[in-house]
């Protein structure tokens, strides 16, 4: 009689422990939706910005095959005297090894941090691409 007892009280224990692991799974789990419900849009709003902010600049960013990552960090274009001014990175900076080319432009002049060009162009909006000796590129509109 006691053996069937020790063996009903063991076989309880373990399915306790069990109930015990799924309570805390489910704890931890509505924990985190609350978070996500409360952090939620914050998060969301600041991925947004984000997207609207490079969709304001009209920056865009290839990668292909390996290249190097290519930022066009300024593109200003003055109707007046007609020239499109440029400043790009590669990598983040001025590589010596690198070259960065512009089209329409030609070959972007290094300096210690960034690469920069400016250059007469008659008209705008235009659309200048940035082309890496690394393979990698961007591409901005510029608008007047």
């Amino acid at each position: 009689m006691w053996t069937r007892l020790r063996k009903l009280q063991s076989v309880k224990e373990d399915g306790q422990g069990l109930i015990e692991y799924a309570l805390i799974l489910v704890l931890v789990a509505v924990v985190v939706i609350a978070i996500l419900l409360v952090l939620g849009p914050t998060v969301g709003n600041v991925f947004s910005n984000i997207v609207r902010n490079l969709e304001r600049t009209g920056i865009s960013i290839e990668l292909p095959g390996g290249g190097d990552t290519v930022v066009i960090t300024q593109a200003n274009y003055n109707s007046g005297d007609q020239k499109l001014k440029l400043r790009a990175t590669s990598n983040g900076g001025a590589d010596p090894g690198t070259t960065l080319t512009a089209s329409p432009g030609g070959v972007m002049q290094r300096e210690s941090t960034y690469y920069k060009l400016e250059f007469n162009l008659s008209g705008c909006p235009c659309s200048v691409t940035v082309t890496s000796s690394g393979g990698g590129s961007a591409s901005v509109t510029v608008g007047p």
